[in-house]
């Protein structure tokens, strides 16, 4: 499922930045569903923009959530990115934080990086491979 997106000019790449912060809701990727001696790197705790409630985050339950991971530049001017999916699996304590599970671990070097959350429902069974 991963999806390679490449603009070919520095201008259609700042268009396609643009048109994906207003489809999407952004939400900062803040750590992962831990313990206190362990770590759960299946979750990631999101915080999305704008939610301070336990209320109002449950109505992102069952989103599809996207990360774009730069990759690489292309050699004239595009730039390479690839897409990691998830979904909101569920509310994280009782102020807004939400749990994602992605198609794959995120890794910890993104910790602070956005992710967007997207008005539609995702399918989890794509997600679980338990």
């Amino acid at each position: 499922m991963n999806t390679e997106i490449i603009p070919k000019t520095e201008t259609e790449y700042k268009v396609m930045v643009e048109a994906r912060e207003r489809v999407g809701i952004p939400a900062t990727f803040i750590s992962f569903k831990r313990s206190q001696r362990m770590v759960h790197p299946r979750y990631a705790l999101l915080k999305i923009e704008n939610v301070t409630s336990k209320e109002q985050a449950e109505k992102y339950i069952g989103r599809a959530v996207e990360m774009y991971i730069p990759k690489t530049k292309v050699q004239l001017s595009g730039y390479k990115e690839r897409v990691v999916m998830g979904y909101v699996h569920r509310v994280h304590g009782n102020s807004g934080i939400v749990r994602a599970r992605f198609e794959k671990n995120l890794c910890p070097k993104f910790i602070g990086t956005h992710v967007y959350v997207q008005l539609y429902k995702a399918n989890p069974n794509y997600f679980q491979k338990d």
